[in-house]
């Protein structure tokens, strides 16, 4: 990207202050890309550090059409990496209105800014494995919560517009992503556990209370979000238009797996509460897409959970 004098391809990322976004605006910055980082809304104080090295930062609710066409125009991306919307399934069962405005229309309003602004740009958006995959067909055919119906219409609509307006996008479908970074999924909050029992330990305090898990049976596909952001680096230089790809690891790994290896990496012994969940594992499709264009994972699961770890011990 950076050789000769070969100009800086211009990269917009949404969501840049979420934890794919911290990443990927690292990632990017650091490979030589023109990054325009781009956030919901401006907070008091100095920005992140992540986002002290990109060319600009700026602010966009994507839910708003004025906004959304006002920030492509000022940016004009050759590349957008479409990361904002609503990220959570238990906030969708609250607040299902804002998970689709946030998932579906604000991709309906960047796909449109980007077509309107009649800009050569290709667009890679961010959905979820957890999309229900279509038809819809009988009495089971429903998405089993509003998350995966926003992220079921989000890649309805990339498929609609590569077809119907030849718009050059297409989608990127992770698994649960993990490593060190602002995530809020469960290997971080075991790895905040982790780093807890043992500043308690350390310090004389009071140990907290023990880490419950639903079963040690359920399993997840887990990859590391730098392995991810890598992937997407190479959708948006040689993704095909209209396709859906999975990133995920291949491999599904069980929570009972997650509780040995954080024994085995903590400095002390770690008190798991562990129930008899026999709930279905989701399984993601295979990333054989991605990987026929040269992507293959680089770190281990031990080694993200090892980086999540030590992050959160300089926490405390």
């Amino acid at each position: 990207m950076d050789e000769g004098n070969l100009s800086r391809p211009r990269l917009v990322i949404t969501g840049a202050g979420g934890f794919s976004g911290e990443h990927a605006c690292r990632y990017f910055s650091a490979k030589g890309w023109e990054v325009t980082a781009v956030l919901r809304r401006q907070t008091a104080g100095l920005l992140p550090e992540w986002l002290q090295h990109v060319a600009a930062v700026t602010y966009c609710d994507f839910s708003s059409r004025e906004e959304t066409e006002a920030c492509i125009q000022h940016a004009q991306p050759e590349y957008v990496l479409h990361l904002a919307g609503m990220n959570a399934v238990d906030s969708s069962w609250r607040d299902p209105i804002t998970a689709l405005q946030s998932n579906v229309m604000g991709t309906v309003h960047l796909m449109e800014a980007v077509r309107q602004a009649g800009l050569p740009c290709r667009v890679l958006v961010v959905g979820s494995m957890l999309r229900f995959k279509l038809p819809l067909v009988g009495e089971d055919g429903i998405p089993p919560h509003p998350y995966s119906l926003s992220k079921t219409m989000q890649v309805l609509t990339v498929q609609s517009w590569a077809s119907l307006y030849g718009l050059d996008v297409m989608a990127a479908e992770p698994a649960n992503l993990i490593g060190p970074g602002r995530s809020t999924g469960l290997c971080a909050l075991m790895a905040r556990y982790t780093a807890e029992s043992e500043h308690c330990s350390a310090n004389g305090m009071q140990l907290p209370r023990p880490f419950r898990l639903s079963s040690r049976t359920e399993q997840r596909d887990l990859l590391d979000v730098r392995d991810a952001v890598r992937a997407y680096e190479l959708l948006l230089m040689m993704g095909e238009r209209g396709q859906v790809y999975p990133v995920t690891s291949g491999t599904m790994r069980s929570l009972g797996e997650l509780v040995d290896l954080f024994d085995l990496i903590g400095k002390q012994p770690l008190h798991w509460e562990i129930g008899q969940s026999q709930a279905l594992s989701p399984i993601p499709e295979e990333p054989e897409a991605i990987r026929k264009l040269g992507w293959l994972p680089q770190l281990t699961l031990e080694q993200s959970l090892r980086d999540a770890l030590n992050e959160a011990r300089r926490n405390y």
